[in-house]
Order: C-alpha cells, then sequence, then structure tokens
C-alpha cells in the first residue's frame, strides 16, 4: 500500500545523532534573492508611505520539486526538515515510484533506492528543504525542478549557503544579527516646534527604533534624519514630495515600549507629537548589520587614507543587507549600477559572495524578460559583465549553469532592443542613465559610444559563462558579435582634432559636439587604444579641466580605475584625498550619493529639486575600497576563485602600505614599502 508523509509547515525534530558531513537548507535557484529583494526593497520609506520600485518584481516559485540520484550499500536513516507543506517520495531499482511514510521528519531510506525526491509547497516564502544522513545530505548535489516528477528538463542545481546549516531555521525565516546601539545624545532640541524628543546616533547607523518609557496616547511623527538640519526641518515633512523623504506617523496608544518592525538608515532620529497627550521617555535602536567578519584590511602611512578606508568599509556594510540596497534612507532598491560596484568593493573587504550571488538573482528576476533591469539599458549590460566577475572572484562553478539560461534570454531581449545596425539604440521605455552629470547628457536621438562599448563587454562576458557551461556555439555567436561592434568603436567615434572618442552619433548621421569623460575612461581600461591615442585621451580628457568634470562617486570610480590601469595611482590618491576626504572634512560618517566641493551649508544635502533629497549613504561612495585593493595593494584573481592570482602594488606617493584581500580559501597578505614587497598566503579552508 502506497502511503504518502505530508511534513508540517515547519518540521522541527531534535537530532539525535552526530554527524561528519554538514547538511544547508537548498532552494531553487535564484528563488531566495529574488525573495529577499522583494521583502527588502518593499520596505522604502518615502513621503510618509512604502514605496515600492517602479520596474517588475517576480515571484519565487511556490512549488518545488527537490531530487537527488542516490547509491545506497545499506539503508540510511535521514532526518528532514521543510519549510512548507511537504511529501517525500522515492524510486526503487525497478523503476517503482513510491509513496512513502515517515515519523516526524526522520525517515529510512532503503536501499534498494535509486533516487530521492521531496515535494514541497510554500506560497509565503521560498520552499527550502534540509536533509541530513550518514551519507545523504542536502546541498547542490541535489536537483530542483517545478513539472511533474517522470519529467526532469527544468532540472537545475539547487541553491544553499553557509549562512543556513542551522536545522532549526530555514533562509525564510533567518533574521539578520542586531545589538543594541544608544544615541550620543538626546533630548529637546531648541527652537524645533512640536518636536517632542530627538537623538543623535553619532554616525550613519542602519536599525529598529525603540521608544522607553512612553506615556500617554496618541500618535508620533518620526523623522529620519542624516543630516541634524533635516532632522530639525519638521515644517516641511507634510508637503506633497516635500524636502523630507523619510518620515512616517506611528499610533503608541497601546505602547509603554516600542519597538519598530522595519529597519531604516538614519543619524538623527526626531520625533514629533501628531495627536493626543504622548509622550517619549528615551530613545534607543536595534542596530542591525549582515554579522560580516571585516576579512579585507588595509593601512598606510597616510591616516586620511586610513579614514577614507574606515568610512568606505563602514558605507559598504550599512549598505550590504541580505542583497546590496542602493542607500539605506533613501533609496532601499536594488539597482543593477550601484550593485554592480558593491561586488567589487565587497570582494576586498568581506568576501560576500552569497550577497553577489542573491542580488544578482534578484536584478535577474525570471521569465519572460519584460524590460531593462531597473528599465536601464546601461544597467542591464552592466549585469553580465557582474555575472563573469562574480566567478572570477568566487570561483562558484555551479552558479553558471544555473544561471546562463536567465543570462541568455536577457541577452536575447537586450538585443532585441538594438537598432538595425545591431548597436544599442534610443527605444521608447528605455533609459539611457549613463550619469548624473553637471548638465544633460546628450543619450537621445543617436547611438552613444558608452552605450556600445558596454554592450560588447556584455556579449563578450555572456560568452564567457557560455563557454564554463558547454554552450559553445552560443560563445561563438556572442564573440563574432562582440569583435564586429567593437571594431566598428573607435574608427566611428574617434575626432582626430579633439583626440578624443565622441560621446554621440545621431540617427541622421550627425555627431554631437559635446566629448565626454565616459567612453574615453571605459576606452582606457577595456584595451580599445594603441600608444598613441592613450597617451590623446589621458591629456586630451583625463587630465583636461575644460572636459565636464565627473561629480559622483559613482562614475568617479570608473575614471579613477581607468586612471590606476594605465599606472597613475599618485594622481589617483590626490583625487581621493580631496574628493572622499572633502566629505570627511564636513563631518561625514558614511560617503554620499554625490559632492560638489563647491557647494555650501545646507546645499551638500539637495538633490532631485528637494531639499534633503541626497543620499548620505550611498553604495557606489564606497569605491576607495576597491580601488585601494584592487590597484594599490594590486591584488586581483587570474583564475576562477583566486586558483592563480597577481600581485602589482603601487605606492602611489605612499611610504608604505599593507592590507589583506579576502578569497574564497583565505587571505592574501601584501606590505609593502620603497624597499619592496611581500606576499604571504593565509589559508583557512
Amino acid at each position: 500500500m502506497k502511503k504518502k508523509l505530508f511534513l508540517p509547515a515547519l518540521v522541527l525534530a531534535a537530532s539525535l545523532v552526530a554527524y561528519a558531513q554538514e547538511a544547508r537548507w537548498i532552494w531553487y535557484p535564484g528563488d531566495y534573492g529574488i525573495w529577499c529583494g522583494n521583502e527588502l526593497q518593499s520596505e522604502r520609506l518615502q513621503w510618509g508611505a512604502r514605496l515600492t520600485p517602479f520596474w517588475p518584481l517576480y515571484e519565487p516559485h511556490s512549488r518545488v520539486l527537490f531530487r537527488k540520484d542516490v547509491k545506497l550499500e545499506a539503508d540510511e536513516p535521514l532526518e528532514i526538515r521543510c519549510d512548507g507543506n511537504a511529501a517525500v517520495c522515492w524510486t526503487d531499482d525497478r523503476g517503482n515510484y513510491i509513496e512513502s511514510a515517515a515519523l516526524l521528519g526522520k525517515f529510512t531510506l532503503p536501499k534498494n533506492a535509486t533516487s530521492i525526491e521531496v515535494k514541497i509547497h510554500n506560497g509565503a516564502r521560498p520552499p527550502s528543504i534540509w536533509v541530513k544522513g550518514p551519507h545523504i545530505v542536502s546541498d547542490s548535489s541535489w536537483n530542483a525542478g517545478w513539472t511533474l516528477s517522470a519529467d526532469k528538463a527544468d532540472d537545475v542545481p539547487c541553491e544553499s549557503s553557509s549562512r543556513f546549516v542551522d536545522p532549526q531555521t530555514p533562509p525564510g525565516l533567518a533574521k539578520l544579527p542586531t545589538h543594541e546601539k544608544k544615541p550620543v545624545w538626546s533630548g529637546t532640541p531648541a527652537g524645533v516646534d512640536g518636536m517632542i524628543i530627538a537623538a543623535d546616533f553619532g554616525e550613519e547607523t542602519y536599525g529598529y527604533v525603540k521608544f522607553h518609557d512612553v506615556k500617554g496616547s496618541g500618535a508620533v511623527k518620526i523623522i529620519y534624519a542624516e543630516s541634524e538640519a533635516e532632522m530639525k526641518a519638521v515644517d516641511l515633512a507634510n508637503t506633497e514630495k516635500g524636502a523630507l523623504d523619510g518620515w512616517e506617523m506611528i499610533d503608541l496608544s497601546e505602547a509603554k515600549e516600542f519597538r519598530h518592525k522595519i529597519a531604516y538608515g538614519f543619524r538623527y532620529i526626531g520625533v514629533v507629537r501628531a495627536s493626543g497627550d504622548v509622550s517619549i521617555g528615551g530613545i534607543s535602536m536595534d542596530y542591525e548589520t549582515k554579522g560580516l567578519p571585516v576579512r579585507g584590511s588595509f593601512r598606510c602611512s597616510d591616516e586620511e587614507l586610513n579614514r577614507i578606508w574606515d568610512v568606505s568599509v563602514h558605507t559598504l556594510e550599512l549598505t550590504c543587507r541580505e542583497v546590496f540596497i542602493e542607500g539605506v534612507k533613501r533609496d532601499h532598491w536594488v539597482w543593477s549600477g550601484d550593485a554592480v560596484q558593491s561586488f567589487l568593493m565587497n570582494y576586498y573587504v568581506f568576501g560576500d559572495y552569497d550577497g553577489c550571488r542573491d542580488t544578482l538573482w534578484t536584478l535577474r528576476g525570471k521569465d519572460p524578460v519584460k524590460c531593462h533591469l531597473n528599465r536601464i539599458m546601461d544597467y542591464t549590460f552592466y549585469w553580465f559583465d557582474a555575472v563573469e566577475k562574480y566567478r572570477m572572484y568566487s570561483g562558484d562553478k555551479v552558479f553558471a549553469r544555473q544561471v546562463y539560461p536567465r543570462m541568455k534570454s536577457l541577452m536575447e531581449y537586450a538585443l532585441s532592443r538594438l537598432d538595425s545596425e545591431g548597436r544599442p539604440a534610443d527605444r521608447e521605455g528605455d533609459w539611457m542613465f549613463i550619469d548624473w552629470a553637471p548638465k544633460p547628457l546628450p543619450n537621445n536621438g543617436g547611438v552613444t559610444s558608452f552605450e556600445q562599448m558596454l554592450l560588447v563587454r556584455a556579449l563578450e562576458a555572456t560568452a564567457g559563462v557560455a563557454r564554463d557551461v558547454g554552450a559553445d556555439s552560443d560563445a561563438d555567436a556572442y564573440l563574432a558579435r562582440a569583435k564586429k561592434l567593437r571594431a566598428e568603436i573607435v574608427p566611428r567615434y574617434w575626432n582626430a582634432e579633439k583626440g578624443a572618442l565622441m560621446h554621440m552619433i545621431y540617427n541622421d548621421g550627425r555627431v554631437d559636439p559635446m566629448v565626454t569623460r565616459y567612453p574615453n575612461m571605459f576606452g582606457l581600461f577595456y584595451g580599445y587604444f594603441d600608444d598613441a591615442r592613450k597617451s590623446s585621451v589621458v591629456k586630451n580628457v583625463m587630465l583636461n579641466d575644460a572636459v565636464m568634470k565627473i561629480q559622483t562617486p559613482y562614475m568617479r570610480f570608473y575614471e579613477l580605475e581607468a586612471l590606476c590601469a594605465i599606472g597613475m595611482q599618485s594622481k589617483v590618491l590626490g583625487e581621493m584625498k580631496s574628493y572622499w576626504g572633502g566629505m570627511l572634512k564636513l563631518g561625514a560618517t558614511s560617503f554620499w550619493e554625490l559632492y560638489n566641493p563647491d557647494e555650501k551649508g545646507e546645499a551638500h544635502y539637495a538633490m532631485y529639486g528637494r531639499r534633503f533629497g541626497k543620499s548620505l549613504c550611498h553604495a557606489w561612495g564606497a569605491s576607495p575600497v576597491y580601488l585601494i585593493g584592487r590597484y594599490f595593494l594590486g591584488v586581483t584573481p587570474t583564475a576562477p576563485g583566486f586558483e592563480k592570482y597577481e600581485v602589482k602594488p603601487n605606492l602611489g606617493g605612499l611610504e608604505w602600505m599593507e592590507g589583506d584581500v579576502p578569497t574564497p580559501w583565505g587571505k592574501i597578505h601584501v606590505r609593502v614599502d620603497k624597499s619592496g614587497h611581500k606576499v604571504t598566503e593565509i589559508r583557512d579552508r
């Protein structure tokens, strides 16, 4: 008689056996990253409401079939935990498919079994399972699918993480660690009408606001601020799309102690009584981080640069949640342009490969593709490059097999948006962002050299992953297309008189007269120029103050990388001290979305036409950690997972420097002074 085991929504039977192997929770590839991204992005607070993204969001599979082929010498006792309603089945050596039975999550798989299958449903969280036996454990050797048991066409290797090994806590119920943090000052600020209490936590923070000794009843307006001026601007909180992005109304009528259910970013908290006679005796917070060890390090002879490193690490730590978000206060969304830079910074600080992978899934979503990532053409192209770089830094061989089908379908969509000549076209609904520039960029009505370079790189990266998974014909086609487009760029856009690549050619053949830094600096580190043109670009663009300057840390990242790539670290050192050091001199405790040294006072906080619209803790502001690790310490992988790597340090005018670069197998320690350098491997796995 066939029997079926239905495991409850969360099986938590105590384990009675000690096992040598590690079991991990496993799930359908991408589902955890997509789910986390949805949860996190839906918590963005703006103008008193929760603001969700304006691009499509995708959902994890609610029903998944986990499968593993087995070969046993004896009966295998298993312990099984499931986050969802599940049934355990198996196939014997005669091909019979058997719906079996077990008790309290304990199950014995008979030795004549050739496969085991767990069918699971969860409509609230990504379905996941944890399996432990003497020889069988849940890991990426299992496959996941969503079709009928007999049809394995959709099977892909399961996804897992070293974060999720505790059988008591499935991924969908895991929480990031917190610790209590008290303000450096709290009280009632003078001259602020209606504010009953305020607090300064001394630095940019992220976590759950807590109110203590609440008395009376009524509602309060909480103002989350990154500057003291913003905290005090209570009169602007109710204006339509007003200056204050981060505020909300909370009813405290039933509370004596209050802890917010949603974490948020701020330095200052202001509380205004909105109704009733409610009062608050004190404020604190539960500070939340991902709990990652800071594996990368840097110290040098320049104390200002040391401080820039430290604040960059703090900025990155704050924006490194379950997935990488853009800003902890505004935006709280996952943007591809920010995320791919966060990955590179992360590789030199935390080595959090799981976070990168989950964020790549958040951005990509599922099929069918409905628009460019974040609705931005360049952000789609960056994603392809980030997938290939992830493989190089992490050594994750399974991810390529998991992601390639969605990589291919996204590339098919991107190619469908090109013009008749196969170039990135100005299509309705597609946003060519490039950068927040001091004056508008001529991005519309033609093809920019910059977007074409990004497309070439995206094709090359996709070809590399295709080759990894054995899709050689795909790889050949992508490379042929990339080679053709690459060969066009310099002849088509080079202006001999200006000694630089032009920004855009309109659809009617007119060349826009504007020279920008963007295509020229990307051309430097993508290898588009011979020596003569390289020298011309450095002179006429990179070192030419008449060419519009870059004001965002976002594109300063690439500008300074281009200078490092041609050996101008001493120039870059000065730029880092001037630009990021300039923010430090203004009291920054995390780095900003944009910095203009010519601005004064509150003007530093304004953006998007709003008095306090600028994010003062922005992921792309942490770029010095990447520049220092990659181009000053000079460490970079030359084979996936740092199986091979090179170290080419450059002091850039420093007296000495030393630091650690994390790898999947440990750390690379580099010590450099004017007499030479020493490299030490520290292997811990």
